[in-house]
């Protein structure tokens, strides 16, 4: 992927998926639905300007963070600004009572958090370093989707890290030149949309996905003629003892730790839906070529996985149905999610998203900066209030358990609701991994979460 001959500055076309969030931006402004925040605590001796110098050093290197988008003849583009335009901001809150400081410090993030980014200006990063105590400071980062994704947050605390220890010491920062940025991806892709490859990948999905229908849940409300974004979260846990049970489940079987897990939860959405055709969506890193692994950008990709559960399965043939599913859907992600809508053509319905309405996925530990001379770093947990899709399942696998929540939309699901299918999620983990040759049937769906249920639909 060879980076163009740009001069600074230049217009660029966006990539898709950049040009889909661009859309949504435009068809509903003022939103704070796409931002994507990370927080670290700092306690111990901050040098507050290497901090500075650190930070303003991964906006310089990474031009997708210092962008604003034009309307252009063909179609929205990047404009890559000057790194001054990125101004970090320091809140002092040392001369406030500590069990104040740290409330108004959650307002600030909460503020930040809710405050929609302009894609007409730039840069697409904002900074606040709370100063809570002398030795004790919270740095809260906030990117626009449309220029991050979760592998760019390893990427940016990696190099902040970096650049942190290098001002410390008054050195130049020892981090090699990037090879290509964002646009040259961007650039790329258009490039290759028409190739063979491509449009065989483009062919798969059509056949795979015909006549299907999203798995909608039982709500508790009617679905509202326009989305409106408000989400709360409900969390999951699965203790270190059910966790190593899944995983010897998963070897014996040659799955892994995440296709077990969807598949339990493709059983449970079949039970609670009534619908044996299930189909959720996962992200995807979509950094398949090597140039981009140190970018920072919107790389990660959707797979809509869809998986057939009719004839009454035992879970061990369930886990055969969802490893074929996904190792299929693997082989052929380079399909931008965007161009999968534009070819399938879904019927659009602004209160509903295109092709699935639940999300899946399984992480591991959320990145931190290491390495940061005289301090000790702790991750900073944030509430994000926005939901988009019916419900998104997000666990973290720390190596013992799983733990993480299922974010939900609250114009449909009450809190109640989706604690119970929380509690479901576990207990039917629990009984298919101790009788995985049981037919999927024998679990009883607990009252009020059954297809049939008193419910909205």
């Amino acid at each position: 992927m060879p980076g163009p001959d740009r001069r600074a500055h230049a217009p660029t076309l966006l990539s898709f998926a950049q040009q889909r969030l661009w859309f949504l931006d435009r068809l509903r402004p003022g939103r704070p639905d796409h931002n994507v925040p990370t927080a670290v605590r700092l306690r111990g001796r901050l040098d507050e300007e290497a901090l500075t110098r650190a930070l303003t050093e991964v906006v310089r290197r990474h031009e997708v963070l210092r962008g604003r988008i034009v309307d252009a003849e063909d179609g929205p583009c990047h404009v890559t600004e000057p790194v001054e335009t990125f101004v970090p901001t320091l809140t002092d809150l040392t001369h406030t009572p500590a069990e104040q400081a740290w409330q108004r410090a959650r307002e600030l993030v909460a503020a930040d958090l809710a405050t929609p980014f302009d894609l007409g200006a730039a840069p697409k990063l904002r900074a606040r370093l709370i100063r809570v105590a002398p030795d004790d400071h919270l740095l809260v980062l906030v990117i626009h989707h449309i220029a991050c994704d979760g592998w760019s947050l390893s990427v940016l605390w990696q190099e902040f890290a970096v650049g942190y220890g290098a001002a410390v010491d008054g050195r130049p920062s020892a981090l090699a030149d990037l090879p290509v940025q964002y646009a040259d991806f961007a650039d790329w892709q258009r490039s290759h949309q028409g190739g063979t490859a491509l449009l065989d990948q483009l062919a798969y999905w059509r056949e795979h996905l015909a006549d299907m229908s999203p798995s909608v849940l039982p709500t508790d409300r009617a679905r509202p003629a326009v989305w409106s974004g408000r989400g709360d979260q409900v969390g999951i846990e699965i203790p270190a003892e059910l966790a190593d049970r899944i995983r010897a489940l998963g070897r014996a079987h040659e799955v892994t730790p995440f296709m077990t897990l969807l598949a339990a939860f493709q059983v449970l959405l079949a039970r609670c839906t009534g619908q044996a055709d299930v189909t959720v969506g996962t992200p995807i890193s979509g950094r398949t070529r090597i140039e981009v692994e140190p970018l920072i950008g919107f790389f990660v990709n959707t797979l809509v996985l869809r998986t057939d559960l009719s004839g009454d399965p035992g879970f061990t043939e369930v886990l055969a149905r969802v490893r074929r599913c996904a190792v299929e859907a693997y082989a052929h992600q380079d399909v931008p999610f965007e161009r999968l809508v534009q070819e399938l053509r879904p019927e659009r319905d602004l209160g509903q998203h295109p092709l699935f309405t639940v999300m899946f996925q399984l992480e591991g530990p959320p990145a931190l900066p290491s390495g940061l001379p005289d301090l000790e770093v702790s991750g900073h947990q944030i509430q994000n209030e926005v939901a988009k899709f019916d419900l998104e399942v997000s666990l973290t696998d720390d190596g013992e358990r799983f733990t993480g929540a299922i974010r939900y939309a609250i114009d449909l699901f009450d809190r109640d609701t989706v604690r119970r299918l929380s509690e479901a999620f576990g207990a039917l983990l629990d009984q298919l991994v101790a009788g995985p040759e049981r037919p999927i049937s024998a679990w009883e769906t607990p009252a009020g979460l059954a297809a049939g249920d008193d419910g909205a639909e």
